[in-house]
């Protein structure tokens, strides 16, 4: 968070160019099928942004992504928002990928059977806006 309060805030319009194209690649790791036409556009954006989030953005400092760094502090960015990732994080946010001991909030819904299986999927589905839509609500009679 600090990051946002202090250096964005200070970002010259160069910099901010560079964070945007850092978004872009971080959100085409959830691999949303809304946003599919959108991210093959900004294909040439989303690989720049790659690049500037293991570079300039200093994002690794912190958080792993598509690289082991057994020093990572912060939640793993590799498959952000994806519908994996999104069942891990569910499943056990206290685990090393995430949280791990700092999880001081985040409830484990994966372990004593809090949700099963099919639940946490169901919740990730509509989480990233797939959630079953019954015939009837599609316009099919």
């Amino acid at each position: 968070m600090k990051f946002v309060t202090k250096d964005v805030a200070d970002f010259a319009s160069e910099q901010k160019e560079q964070l945007r194209k850092g978004i872009a690649a971080l959100s085409a790791e959830a691999q949303l099928k809304s946003q599919l036409a959108a991210d093959q556009r900004d294909a040439a954006d989303i690989e720049q942004g790659r690049a500037l989030i293991h570079g300039e953005l200093r994002c690794t400092d912190c958080h792993q992504f598509h690289k082991k760094d057994e020093d990572a502090t912060a939640p793993d960015l590799t498959g952000y928002g994806s519908r994996k990732w999104l069942i891990n994080f569910i499943n056990n946010p206290a685990h090393e990928d995430f949280y791990g001991k700092r999880n001081d909030r985040m409830p484990i819904f994966g372990s004593d059977q809090i949700l099963r299986e099919e639940q946490i999927g169901l919740l990730a589905d509509w989480l990233r806006g797939s959630w079953y839509e019954p015939a009837h609500a599609k316009g099919e009679r």
